[in-house]
């Protein structure tokens, strides 16, 4: 993506009418979606319209949830949605809606760690790469530490290993929320 496609703070300011210094401090906190070149801060602006229309309108909030056991994907899905979440649901990595999280679709993403296409680590690896500002939450039942060590290691991300509890969902959904509050 050329640089001249990207905005800076001042003009990201401009755009969503706030003051320059309260926009580089929601981005360096996480609250504005935003990624670093060269050290300074950029934004994309379809990003920010669909971050500026669902912060305005208050939700709906959008979950991704990846996982290759369909019983476990039916009850996070239930779980996330009981949580006022809209979800939607990939028994894979490749069915996971990679061009939805990089135009900044979703708010949290539950990803499984072993998928049987691809691993949770490639499709975690991708996001980064995008600059998603999603909270991601790796779900694991794998007892090999390393591959989860592996995803933590790749940035901001939690961990909830199986068999999980609501109340473990019920965080990864309050951080995310957090996040999403101006």
């Amino acid at each position: 993506m050329p640089l001249e496609t990207l905005m800076d703070v001042k003009d990201a300011a401009r755009y969503l009418k706030l003051n320059h210094m309260t926009v580089y401090r929601m981005a360096q906190r996480g609250r504005l979606p935003a990624f670093k070149v060269g050290g300074a801060w950029r934004f994309k602006r379809d990003v920010l319209e669909g971050w500026l229309s669902r912060q305005s309108r208050g939700g709906p909030k959008l979950a991704l949830v990846v996982d290759d056991d369909p019983m476990v994907l039916e009850l996070m899905q239930h779980m996330v949605s009981m949580h006022g979440y809209q979800v939607t649901a990939a028994a894979s990595g490749a069915a996971a809606p990679l061009a939805a999280i990089e135009q900044g679709s979703y708010d949290v993403v539950l990803l499984d760690l072993i998928l049987p296409d691809i691993r949770g680590t490639e499709v975690l690896h991708r996001l980064k790469e995008m600059k998603s500002n999603a909270v991601v939450a790796i779900v694991t039942g794998h007892a090999d530490a390393g591959v989860a060590f592996e995803a933590v290691e790749m940035g901001p991300t939690l961990l909830i290993r199986k068999p999980f509890s609501g109340s473990d969902i019920a965080s990864v959904l309050k951080m995310a929320g957090k996040q999403m509050v101006v």
